[in-house]
């Protein structure tokens, strides 16, 4: 079957012995084909719940900038935004180079540089090319210095989980994974139905195949990156230790 809400869903009902839907028959089913369906989003839900990180929900964000405005706000369909990864664009025409832009904590902006958001209002050419980047409380992003050309950052980021709604629709998660998202949405289907020992056999099943998704795609270490600091001259010892 195609790996669709359709297909999905479908596969579900095989699962339950109960008649699959069509693409003609999938907008009116009725009664337990419609709790299947649910299960489907159910799951998918589920999985994404279980991490911010995903890669496959992974997204690289372009964003041109208002000049002389200090805030911005961030995509609608953010779940989690990597604020270490906002850097410049390159921009040879208005001699700006890529270079990435420091995380600011909130209140040290408040403290110490909050009054260029006067400035701006006041039209006071305090402006230039950002070179930190804060989070707003509201969720917005700001950067300092605020940008006097209209440049472009980008940054990395998480998508939030969209319901399936259409019997094409294709969920985020990768179609290998597609046994975790049945087992899951069996699960679920049991659930509606009042059967607790099958629930829990296949939800024991389910969350094992999430582990098994962690250990691929999130438990990993690409290069190990030393913190040691030697101190050659600190209590007379040298880096040979003598």
């Amino acid at each position: 079957m195609a790996y669709d809400y359709l297909g999905l869903t479908n596969d579900v009902l095989n699962r339950m012995n109960e008649v699959e839907l069509t693409s003609a028959t999938f907008t009116s089913a009725r009664g337990f084909q419609i709790q299947c369906k649910n299960a489907v989003n159910d799951a998918i839900n589920y999985i994404n719940s279980r991490e911010f990180g995903w890669p496959f929900n992974h997204q690289l964000y372009f964003q041109r900038l208002t000049a002389n405005q200090s805030r911005f706000a961030i995509p609608a369909n953010t779940k989690h935004v990597d604020y270490e990864t906002f850097r410049l664009v390159r921009e040879p025409v208005l001699g700006v180079p890529s270079r990435s832009l420091r995380l600011m904590d909130y209140k040290d902006y408040a403290d110490y540089h909050i009054q260029q958001e006067d400035d701006q209002v006041l039209a006071i050419a305090n402006g230039g090319i950002p070179t930190h980047v804060f989070r707003a409380p509201n969720d917005e992003f700001g950067l300092y210095p605020y940008p006097s050309l209209d440049l472009q950052i980008k940054f990395d980021y998480y998508i939030k989980n969209v319901p399936l709604v259409a019997a094409t629709d294709v969920p985020t998660i990768p179609e290998i994974y597609r046994q975790v998202v049945i087992d899951g949405s069996t699960a679920y289907a049991y659930q509606y139905r009042g059967e607790a020992q099958q629930y829990g056999i296949n939800f024991s099943r389910f969350e094992e195949g999430i582990k098994q998704m962690q250990s691929i795609l999130l438990n990993r270490t690409d290069y190990v990156r030393s913190t040691y600091l030697p101190h050659s001259q600190k209590y007379g010892i040298n880096v040979a230790g003598f």
